[in-house]
């Protein structure tokens, strides 16, 4: 009998199931296939599918995924743009890129409070307020995939602040929303009969800065490239990362822009391959994380204990342990009876309710305790778990 709690270590680690995997991968092939007019299988796909009894071909698994996607991906192949690696030439931008702050290391380690304070220091010693235009610009997407909106918001100097909102389109990525927000900064500010001497472009998007200085932009980041060296002809332009959601005034209202655009009309928008290419990938983590309730493993308190109290956890959340319940299931105890002859020995009665351990669980849960918290709670939670196991000698 196969027994290993897969689904529950895919889930405990953060890695999809390999099929998932899989289907990513393939749906990823067949969008560049369909971009590369000279390659064999791009007629293929284009092609019907033959019936065949035993077997199926790649067309007939690139199409059934497809059908599932439909939602997210283009479906008719001459609205592909086409793949040409010969006409990308590197791109020189001539702005200055930041996408770091000093004083922040990983945000994750670092309280919002902190995030904030550097990161304002840092705006007023490099971009005082008095000299320079910030534009705080924020895009965000439905799951990612869909329903995009852009926000701009640009403090002057001297003179009131000019908020922008606008529509991403049907089909949108965070990535490409984040792009088209920039993208609309600049369009704003190229509009003005004056110039800024000096603007400052404040976006939290550390992918959108990286991909500005890869010098091969995609056809979403070549437009913003353009506004942006012909915004530097008058202009000191520099892009700078912030990080989200810490409170900074403008890139509040920028995120509530955002919020505001995709709730407007969408238009309908063909998709480039990284921007498909990053719809699958977000489709799959959305769907990932939907399935697991919205567990994130790596706000999981499990990776902080050592391995022997992560091993009695784990094995406690899985009931995949040495309890008679599982015993029984796979053919090594006649019954699931606990010792203590009352109900069958499982994780949730050996932690809550069994006589047997009365004694132990009063000193570790004086007041009680549960089982979620048991389990699931904090690390002094789950090291409190752990002692209760191995004060009462229980094999697990």
């Amino acid at each position: 009998m196969k027994s290993t709690p897969i689904a529950a270590m895919e889930k405990t680690v953060g890695v999809e199931p390999l099929e998932s995997r899989q289907r990513t991968k393939l749906l990823a092939h067949a969008e560049k296939m369909k971009r590369l007019p000279d390659h064999p299988l791009h007629d293929k796909l284009k092609s019907l599918t033959k019936n065949r009894l035993k077997r199926k071909s790649l067309n007939h698994l690139v199409k059934e995924e497809q059908r599932m996607q439909a939602d997210i991906l283009t479906a008719n192949i001459e609205l592909c743009e086409r793949l040409d690696p010969t006409n990308w030439p590197p791109k020189t931008l001539k702005a200055e890129v930041r996408t770091t702050i000093p004083g922040i290391t990983v945000k994750e380690d670092q309280s919002d409070a902190v995030l904030k304070a550097l990161t304002m220091e840092e705006i007023d010693k490099r971009y005082p307020a008095a000299r320079w235009t910030h534009i705080f610009t924020d895009g965000s997407a439905e799951d990612a995939t869909r329903n995009g909106g852009c926000g701009v918001f640009i403090k002057k100097p001297g003179l009131p602040p000019v908020s922008v909102s606008a529509s991403g389109g049907r089909l949108c990525s965070n990535y490409k929303a984040e792009v088209l927000a920039l993208h609309k900064a600049t369009e704003t500010v190229l509009q003005w009969e004056t110039r800024p001497k000096k603007a400052v472009f404040l976006s939290d998007s550390l992918s959108a800065l990286q991909a500005l200085c890869s010098g091969n932009p995609d056809s979403t980041m070549e437009h913003l490239m353009q506004n942006i060296n012909t915004l530097a002809q008058t202009t000191a332009v520099v892009l700078q990362w912030i990080p989200a959601h810490t409170g900074i005034v403008g890139n509040e209202v920028a995120d509530r822009l955002a919020k505001e655009g995709s709730k407007t009309e969408q238009q309908p928008s063909n998709l480039t391959y990284s921007e498909a290419r990053t719809l699958i990938r977000n489709r799959q983590k959305s769907t990932f994380k939907k399935k697991n309730n919205g567990y994130n493993p790596h706000e999981d308190a499990l990776h902080q204990l050592t391995r022997h109290e992560q091993t009695i956890v784990f094995r406690l959340r899985t009931g995949h342990c040495g309890l008679n319940s599982h015993l029984k299931r796979i053919g090594i105890r006649q019954s699931a009876l606990c010792h203590c002859g009352k109900a069958d020995q499982t994780p949730d009665h050996f932690l809550q309710t069994c006589q047997l351990h009365c004694s132990e669980r009063k000193h570790v849960w004086p007041t009680g305790t549960s089982l979620h918290t048991k389990l699931w709670g904090s690390t002094h939670d789950l090291e409190m778990t752990a002692h209760f196991v191995n004060i009462t000698g229980q094999r697990i």
